[in-house]
């Protein structure tokens, strides 16, 4: 397996959350709620497309000749899965900013945390050695 096959796939999501976060932080520090609408916004999406690769996008590539996952291909199936995981965290944040409810700001950090876990995540895969 070629690593051009599976560079996209991780580049991305890396990108994804780091805009998404940068945004939700921007929107809350000046106070624009359009900013922090956009990022909640860019990570969900973020998850969506996750979810589309794990769904839709494995071929024959991604596996050995004895029909095993390849490392690489497993541990992007993985971090995919926990990137749908936070989309669905950063809807909850959303809402709860959308609503204005009292624990808006303890669920948007867990879930910030969260993204940054799974940015550091990605950015490791792509340093991998192939």
């Amino acid at each position: 397996m070629q690593t051009h096959e599976l560079y996209l796939p991780m580049l991305l999501p890396l990108w994804g959350i780091f805009i998404g976060i940068a945004l939700v932080i921007i929107g809350f520090v000046d106070k624009k709620a359009s900013f922090t609408y956009s990022g909640w916004a860019v990570l969900i999406v973020n998850g969506m497309i996750s979810l589309y690769y794990n769904l839709f996008q494995i071929n024959p590539a991604h596996f050995t000749e004895n029909g095993q996952l390849r490392e690489t291909a497993g541990f992007l199936l993985t971090t995919g899965w926990l990137n749908v995981a936070g989309a669905m965290l950063a809807m909850a944040a959303l809402l709860f900013f959308y609503f204005k409810k009292k624990r808006y700001i303890l669920m948007a950090i867990l879930t910030l945390l969260f993204f940054a876990i799974q940015f550091f995540q990605y950015y490791g895969l792509i340093q991998k050695p192939k």
